[in-house]
């Protein structure tokens, strides 16, 4: 379990700071809430990820929580890597073709709904602990 978090300590952008990814080759992961949705390879990190991107538009939708992580490598061991982290991880994104307006609005319900529930399960924890020094 440990080894499928440590993508969640490579470096990271949000969306609004994509122009910052360094223009080397290497592997990367689109992430929201602790779930991987996309595994990708690229020659150039920071020319693969603009507006024309085919998951742009699925990767706003993640906006304020998603994340784009990274890692470095030689052009040489990208393909095979790749491939080994979409086995690992299974990633939605990578089994669908170009986002429709259903898969678009499917998303934004299952992100905001994850983060809906995890309000709840904290508010009432802050009740059951009140609850607890209160009685």
């Amino acid at each position: 379990m440990t080894d499928r978090l440590r993508i969640f300590w490579l470096p990271s952008k949000p969306i609004k700071r994509l122009k910052e990814l360094p223009s080397d080759a290497g592997v990367y992961y689109v992430t929201a809430l602790w779930i991987v949705f996309y595994v990708g390879k690229a020659k150039n990190l920071r020319n693969r990820w603009k507006p024309a991107h085919h998951r742009y538009q699925q990767f706003e939708l993640l906006h304020p929580f998603g994340r784009l992580h990274y890692r470095v490598l030689s052009i040489n061991q990208l393909h095979s890597y790749e491939k080994s982290e979409i086995a690992r991880f299974h990633p939605a994104w990578n089994r669908t073709a170009r986002p429709t307006p259903c898969n678009l609005l499917c998303l934004f319900w299952a992100v905001w709904g994850r983060v809906a529930v995890y309000a709840l399960l904290f508010l009432l924890a802050i009740a059951t602990l009140i609850y607890l020094i209160f009685t």
